[in-house]
Order: C-alpha cells, then structure tokens, then sequence
C-alpha cells in the first residue's frame, strides 16, 4: 500500500476517520491524503460578494485540514491536503483516480433505515460506485483499532470488524 486518501469534514467521525488514514500510514509506510469537497456551486460564484463567500469557504476547509493534519497525534510524516469542489462521491472517486491510491477511507454516522434510504449516505455511494477499496469507519462510541496486520478491528462486541473495502467480514 503506497496511497491512502481520507475524506473528512468537522464531525467526530471525519476525525475518527483521519486517525485511523494516518494510523494505517504510519504501519505500511503510505502516504496519506486528507481531502475535503465543498459543493460544486461554491466554485462557481461570478460576483464579488460570492466571490469572497467561495474565498472564506476554501480557507475554512483548508483550515479544517491544516487542523487534522497538524493535531492528530501520530508520528509519522505529515499528509498531504486538498480542498476538492463537486458532489462528495463523485468528488472522491475521480481524486482516487488521479492520485492512484490503494485505499479510501472515509467515516459514517449512525442513522436509521429511514433516514439512510432519503437521505442517502455518502459512504454507501463510494462503497458501490468507487473504483479503489473503500473502508468504512465508524462513528464514535465503536472505535476502530488496527490489528497487528494493519487490518481494521473493533474493540468492542457488535458487527464484524470491516474489511479494507468496508464491507463487514
């Protein structure tokens, strides 16, 4: 494994996410990549007004990069970041393209079947349409601990731990 891309946002789970990119990273000797997608019309401002609103936008997800980066508390080598603009999915399947990676990793929150199924997950959508493995990380409360073989393992009793391609094994 030589590439892992992490998409975060500002929640709990996005920062769970990144823990175990940078984790994994540190174990394999990969680089990681933390990754945020602000909507597709936020780069598409045309007025001055809009286009100061898409300036402060960009400078908070570098923020919320520089941020994870910066305070995760591993040791290895610091990853790379970058503000992505479009649907999220979509967003983080062509970034996995172009950059290569070997792996995807990405956080979810618990909700119900309902809410999953009008809502949507963005997790789900990289799980059927992303052409790199995808692994799923829980929200908190069911941390995920890497094994001694750099796979994901839950610390706690419940689903079966997730596989590289975040499908339950």
């Amino acid at each position: 494994m030589r590439r892992i891309l992490v998409a975060v946002d500002s929640t709990e789970v996005a920062r769970e996410a990144a823990r175990v990119a940078l984790e994994l990273g540190e174990r394999v000797g990969a680089q990681v990549m933390l990754v945020h997608v602000l909507p597709a019309s936020v780069a598409e401002g045309e007025t001055a007004d809009f286009a100061a609103f898409e300036r402060a936008c960009e400078d908070y997800a570098r923020g919320l990069l520089e941020e994870l980066r910066l305070h995760t508390g591993h040791g290895g080598p610091l990853p790379r970041i970058a503000v992505l603009h479009g649907e999220p999915a979509r967003a983080i399947c062509e970034a996995a393209g172009a950059e290569d990676v070997d792996l995807v990793i990405v956080g979810t929150r618990t909700r119900g079947t309902l809410a999953r199924t009008l809502l949507g997950s963005m997790a789900d959508e990289l799980l059927r349409t992303c052409p790199k493995p995808v692994m799923v990380v829980p929200e908190t409360g069911r941390k995920v601990h890497l094994g001694q073989e750099g796979a994901a393992l839950d610390a706690r009793p419940g689903p079966a731990p997730l596989k590289p391609n975040g499908v339950p094994g």
